[in-house]
């Protein structure tokens, strides 16, 4: 039986790469919120009632928390809303990800720099998602910053444009990326007086979950053949600077953050290696993120250059 609740915020379709799931709140404001965060990802087409389900619920229990259900059974109980949010972008990650074998995957950012493609592998703490943002905000477009796609039979990039998941450590260095969600729930934390209250909020503020597409945060790149690969590290005490990696050191990094390599086994390997003689690999330590974008792009200039 359809609710009235339902009737007035119908469920909305996304795709995740192969992934397609439906996503619903009967909450206004919370609705709106999950809208803008996956409108990247949004599917345009009508759908027959999705398979996959995602729904966000009050928790009924006056304390403002909420339920994450997938496929009507609560899988997240009593989150923050900005947790709860988190949930369904992570949980759609792994789906995507288990969803997706037909392409190659990669633990990796990605950028469209006009038909030129940037691939960023880095595992969770290197910055990559730092840096995937600071390029969309130079003018780079945004394929994904988690996921990256490789379709076998063309060769190109994948979009995948999920919200970009900023940690706090990144905050005061994209400032101009805090969601309206995120600056709504700073506002409300200001008024609670509750050391309880405040410690929740403060655990609720860990991530951005960072929707690209509007003029202001950039704009979503279209697939395009990898030819720049960076691979970041971020070090606090260190210059920012560029290293040329070797062909053995370009194939380890692309190896070791390849997350479905041994299922495709020879073309697989064979596709890394293409990767590696296609692409100008580097490594990017940094410290300060305006000079590492401004290094990027300057690769990306000297590679227009070269193509003409």
């Amino acid at each position: 039986m359809v609710t009235a609740a339902l009737r007035a915020h119908p469920p909305s379709c996304f795709r995740a790469l192969s992934y397609v799931f439906s996503l619903h709140s009967e909450i206004p404001a919370l609705a709106q919120h999950l809208d803008e965060a996956f409108a990247g990802l949004r599917e345009t087409e009508a759908r027959p009632p999705m398979e996959h389900r995602y729904s966000l619920a009050s928790s009924g229990r006056g304390d403002g928390l909420i339920d994450v259900l997938r496929h009507g059974s609560v899988v997240a109980p009593a989150q923050q809303p900005a947790d709860a949010v988190g949930w369904v972008v992570c949980d759609v990650n792994r789906a995507a990800a288990e969803a997706s074998g037909e392409h190659l995957l990669f633990h990796s950012g990605a950028l469209d720099a006009g038909g030129i493609g940037v691939l960023v592998p880095g595992t969770s703490g290197s910055g990559k998602s730092t840096l995937v943002a600071g390029l969309t905000r130079a003018g780079l477009g945004y394929l994904t910053d988690e996921l990256v796609a490789l379709d076998l039979s063309s060769g190109h990039l994948l979009p995948y444009p999920k919200p970009i998941t900023i940690k706090r450590g990144s905050f005061d260095v994209l400032p101009g990326m805090r969601p309206a969600a995120a600056a709504a729930g700073a506002a409300a934390t200001a008024t609670r007086t509750s050391g309880a209250a405040k410690g929740a909020d403060r655990r609720s503020c860990d991530e951005w979950q960072v929707a690209v597409g509007s003029h202001e945060r950039g704009r979503i790149g279209r697939a395009c053949p990898p030819r720049i690969v960076v691979v970041p590290r971020y070090d606090p005490d260190a210059a920012t600077a560029l290293t040329s990696l070797s062909d053995t050191e370009a194939f380890l990094y692309l190896a070791l953050n390849a997350v479905n390599l041994l299922p495709h086994a020879g073309p697989g390997v064979a596709a890394v290696g293409r990767l590696v003689s296609d692409c100008h690999c580097v490594a990017l330590t940094m410290s300060d993120l305006d000079e590492a974008c401004a290094l990027v792009v300057g690769l990306v200039e000297e590679h227009a250059a070269r193509v003409g």
